[in-house]
């Protein structure tokens, strides 16, 4: 949670509006997908989002944001993972160190 909110501050700070994702499943009775943050591009002709996963752990899982990934896949720029371990590249996910999060 103080992981999130120290990001959600550099965000904030970049002069970015900050947006959440939550998705409900009527069967299974719970959120199936969770995203910490979502930017936007601000474009009206190409808008693009860009969701942002925050992890504080160096193990993780991605369910979520791949689920959102692939429902969203056209309207995605680029999805970012901030984590405390190196830059890194999986795919069409950025993973990316805390201190590298006011660079957004």
């Amino acid at each position: 949670m103080l992981f999130e909110n120290a990001i959600a501050q550099c965000l904030v700070a970049s002069g970015h509006k900050l947006f959440f994702y939550t998705h409900y499943d009527e069967t299974k009775h719970r959120n199936d997908m969770e995203i910490d943050f979502i930017l936007s591009n601000n474009s009206k002709m190409k808008p693009k989002l860009y969701p942002i996963e925050v992890k504080s752990g160096k193990r993780y899982t991605t369910d979520s944001l791949d689920r959102f990934l692939r429902k969203y896949h056209q309207r995605i720029g680029r999805a970012y993972i901030v984590h405390a371990t190196n830059l890194a590249v999986n795919g069409e996910i950025v993973c990316i160190p805390a201190y590298m999060a006011i660079l957004l």
